[in-house]
């Protein structure tokens, strides 16, 4: 074994603690406008005549980017050692190297704090190098080298790409130690004043060892914030930042496991669990309202996601990765793909006309379906004067729908086109026809067709089964589009897509047809009332629905199911007063129900 495997191999929780970055464990030495601190015999490994061996690296293969920024850039370097990260932390701006001069560097402030977490018990990243550069004192762009934690990968890769994977029972049991170790690990450092201000999975790593155990490791150290004293009030905006991420992604009972965790873990008075969590689920909303918002917004304008397209008489927003040359020919000709070469024309009628399209997308031919909002009435584009057109709601509520979580396919392009002034002299500037674009996405189909065609066809049992599991399915859809400020007045069977899982176990469910949604914080009852009316009523000839399946709808869209906390028998009583007044409306009117 080399002199630096056995440095690797060193359990550095065992080591006596010292004053990092200083002999006699760490060596400096200069290496053109960088000054290195190296760590036992590393100096000849990292260091060449002019520096870092990022080149050499980079020729022979080794050198890899994870991570590229304005302020950051990760590499990883396989050597003969073992995988090493660097962290080249850039100041591109006065602000940047302001805060180099009064809080230090990035790269010492992980080192020392490194230190810290190890002597808490907390693992984390082994330094093995810090590089600075330096002018008359002032520091500048500086280096951080580390190794690899071996066999760990971020948390929220793992949840979402690796966790599947894993068979039951064992799934269950790294779910439960995931909330389990997390909540200890989170109370080691609220125990010592520690806060994460960046605190999300993606600054975890997990590492699963023999027997499902689970050890995780804390990275990206410079977010690390030390208070003498860190209140309970403190403790749970901390954790906010934290069940951000896991609110809309694990349960209940998983997110009361990792309190009941953290709870144990904690030094000194607790409070109530109850109210602690309560606290916790109200300023993780709060975050997650303003965070969403936000993120709805990206669609306005131009940014690293969208961008904006000037035309003569048109105009267009487009997500970055359509081309821009196909952007422009929609400019000039917004009705072309109607026209074009694979064209199918899905819908033609008085209000929209819709086709399958091909277009170019991240340098990829795609399949999209191409929506024209058509002029119903004289007055509409007026109307668009005191609400946004009927193309730019949907656009709009595509963005929030995949800002919250809730599935629906991507939105791709949106166009506004006016009339000339000589033919339109008083409305010119209004738009007259909009346009959406949106991903086609492959094996699906409306829940209406499904509902009409498959399920009939199924043997008895086997139909029974898909029911109950689809009913499941459609209910978690509604309480989490309810419960992330969203409501779909337009909620039926025809405007929800469904895919069979290709487990097997289940279907997956997503909305289109967006001109009905609205964002209300909180979504009020009346609301909640007409989307389950209208919902119910395009459901009301489904083969297999009962009473009884109507009920566990009930029970598994209400948060507390059935119990005596929500008032389901109420809910039950105006979702019907609503249907029979829907019904009795289109009957006055004389259209039909769908």
């Amino acid at each position: 074994m080399t002199t630096l495997q056995q440095d690797r191999t060193t359990n550095p929780r065992r080591q006596p603690p010292h004053r990092m970055f200083k002999p006699p464990e760490w060596h400096w030495t200069d290496a053109g406008e960088v000054g290195w601190w190296c760590r036992g015999p590393w100096r000849d490994t990292l260091l060449g005549p002019d520096g870092l061996r990022l080149e050499q690296w980079r020729a022979e293969g080794r050198l890899s980017t994870v991570k590229s920024g304005p302020h950051r850039v990760v590499y990883r370097v396989d050597l003969p050692e073992g995988p090493i990260f660097i962290k080249h932390y850039l100041v591109p701006d006065y602000r940047a190297m302001f805060r180099q001069w009064f809080r230090r560097g990035k790269g010492r402030n992980e080192g020392k704090r490194s230190e810290l977490l190890r002597s808490i018990g907390v693992p984390t990243i082994y330094p093995i190098a810090l590089g600075e550069r330096r002018k008359r004192k002032f520091l500048f762009e500086n280096y951080l080298v580390t190794w690899e934690i071996p066999g760990s990968l971020a948390l929220d890769e793992f949840l979402e790409g690796h966790l599947h994977e894993l068979p039951e029972p064992g799934r269950s049991r790294v779910r439960q130690r995931i909330a389990r170790e997390l909540g200890v690990l989170t109370a080691r450092l609220h125990n010592h004043g520690l806060t994460h201000i960046d605190f999300h999975p993606g600054n975890v790593l997990i590492r699963l060892e023999g027997g499902d155990r689970v050890e995780l490791s804390m990275i990206d150290l410079d977010a690390l914030r030390q208070s003498k004293r860190l209140t309970w009030k403190q403790a749970q905006r901390n954790l906010a930042l934290l069940d951000h991420y896991f609110w809309v992604r694990s349960s209940r009972v998983e997110r009361h496991r990792f309190v009941r965790a953290y709870l144990e873990a904690r030094e000194g008075e607790t409070p109530d669990p109850r109210r602690f969590a309560r606290g916790i689920e109200e300023m993780t909303r709060a975050w997650a309202e303003r965070l969403w918002r936000r993120w709805g917004r990206r669609c306005r304008s131009t940014n690293k996601y969208f961008r904006v397209h000037p035309g003569r008489g048109t105009w267009a927003v487009a997500a970055q990765d359509v081309e821009p040359a196909q952007v422009e020919a929609l400019l000039a000709d917004p009705d072309a793909p109607f026209r074009g070469e694979g064209a199918a024309i899905l819908k033609d009628s008085r209000t929209t006309t819709v086709a399958e399209a091909n277009m170019s997308v991240a340098g990829e031919p795609t399949r999209v379906v191409y929506k024209r909002f058509n002029r119903k009435k004289w007055i509409d584009p007026w109307l668009n004067l005191f609400r946004p057109s009927r193309a730019w709601r949907s656009w709009q509520a595509g963005q929030d729908l995949c800002s919250r979580g809730i599935p629906t396919p991507r939105n791709l392009l949106f166009v506004s086109r006016k009339r000339r002034f000589l033919t339109h002299p008083f409305s010119w500037f209004l738009p007259h026809e909009t346009y959406l674009a949106t991903i086609k996405e492959d094996g699906v189909q409306p829940l209406s067709r499904y509902i009409r065609t498959v399920l009939p066809a199924l043997p008895p049992e086997d139909r029974r089964r898909r029911v109950r599991r689809l009913n499941d399915e459609l209910a978690r859809l509604i309480r989490d589009l309810h419960d992330r400020s969203l409501s779909h007045r337009d909620l039926k069977a025809s405007n929800i897509l469904i895919r069979l899982d290709p487990s097997g176990h289940g279907e997956l469910l997503s909305l289109i047809d967006l001109v009905g949604v609205r964002l209300i914080t909180p979504v009020p009852r009346g609301r909640r009332v007409q989307n389950l009316a209208r919902l119910s009523l395009s459901l009301a000839h489904a083969p297999g629905r009962t009473r009884t399946e109507t009920l566990r709808f009930l029970r598994a869209y209400l948060p507390w199911g059935l119990s005596p906390l929500s008032d389901w028998k109420g809910l039950w009583r105006d979702v019907q007063a609503a249907i029979s007044a829907k019904q009795e409306r289109n009957h006055r009117r004389g259209r039909p129900l769908s």
